[in-house]
């Protein structure tokens, strides 16, 4: 299966929680003050990037935007794992997702919906993958409108840290760990290399799926 031909990804809803608290990652780094709360919580924010970048998966729930300029066989999600939601209240995305939007023959902007059944969402499926029903046919998009489809959806494994994997959680503590004790390439902007041990905690969630 060829690689959906992406035009650009975007975040429309960043997360409203991380996998980890800060009580949960003073506890780990042993720290009882507040003094470096800022730091500490900006290396959660950090790690946890790091993880779902490494991992190509979301963590806790956030909404994202794709735009492709045609419409594919088959569209894969590049942000997994995808859940179907109807309007939904943590991330304030008011509408039933995936949704799909397209510019027409005539340039107008259609809507399919999910909610619908205008496609269906492999959620078994790795990468997640919106299709059509049996024998159907994507709609033709006005070829002169780059970015012509629009898809949003949701991914994460929940709304709650509690959702997240503790390996996925465990290897962000360490690595916050390890970027709060090599605070110097952090405040270089030169992140030191990760350590082995987080690797391998993130290794077997890895999605290899899109390369």
């Amino acid at each position: 299966m060829s690689a959906t031909p992406i035009n650009s990804l975007s975040v429309l809803v960043e997360p409203t929680v991380e996998p980890i608290t800060l009580a949960e990652a003073k506890l780990h780094l042993r720290v009882d003050h507040s003094d470096e709360d800022a730091l500490i919580t900006a290396l959660i924010t950090a790690a946890r990037v790091h993880v779902e970048r490494y991992t190509r998966r979301t963590l806790t729930y956030t909404a994202y935007r794709m735009l492709l300029d045609v419409f594919p066989l088959d569209i894969r999600l590049p942000r997994s794992p995808a859940v179907s939601a109807a309007a939904n209240t943590v991330t304030g995305i008011a509408y039933a997702t995936p949704r799909i939007r397209y510019y027409d023959d005539d340039d107008s902007l259609q809507t399919l919906t999910y909610a619908g059944a205008d496609f269906e969402l492999l959620l078994a499926n790795n990468p997640p993958l919106l299709v059509l029903p049996a024998l159907g046919d994507w709609p033709t998009v006005y070829t002169g409108h780059r970015g012509a489809v629009e898809i949003d959806w949701i991914a994460g494994y929940g709304a709650a840290a509690s959702s997240v994997p503790q390996p996925l959680r465990i290897a962000i503590r360490m690595l916050v760990a390890h970027w709060y004790e090599q605070r110097e390439a952090v405040a270089a902007g030169t992140m030191s290399e990760v350590p082995l041990a987080v690797q391998s905690l993130m290794l077997a969630y890895v999605d290899g799926s899109h390369d």
